[in-house]
């Protein structure tokens, strides 16, 4: 299979080879970027806010409202 592909590419006329040579490298580049931001994002760094939803969470567990029950029925 690699072997066809290389020599379908050589068949090509020096411009297409350069078109596509160019295309090869904006697609690395552009997925160089993506797993770039995908690492990024799964890297948990001290002091970037990550613990805010945990500080939230505490939060509402701690408040002490009375619960109100009502019925879903009408009244009589």
């Amino acid at each position: 299979m690699r072997g066809e592909i290389i020599y379908e590419y050589h068949k090509l006329s020096p411009e297409d080879q350069k078109t596509v040579r160019r295309w090869v490298w904006v697609n690395a580049v552009v997925g160089t970027i993506l797993v770039a931001g995908l690492i990024a994002l799964a890297i948990k760094v001290p002091g970037d806010g990550s613990g805010d939803t945990a500080q939230h969470a505490k939060v509402h567990t701690q408040t002490n409202l009375p619960i109100e029950r009502t019925s879903v029925l009408p009244s009589r």
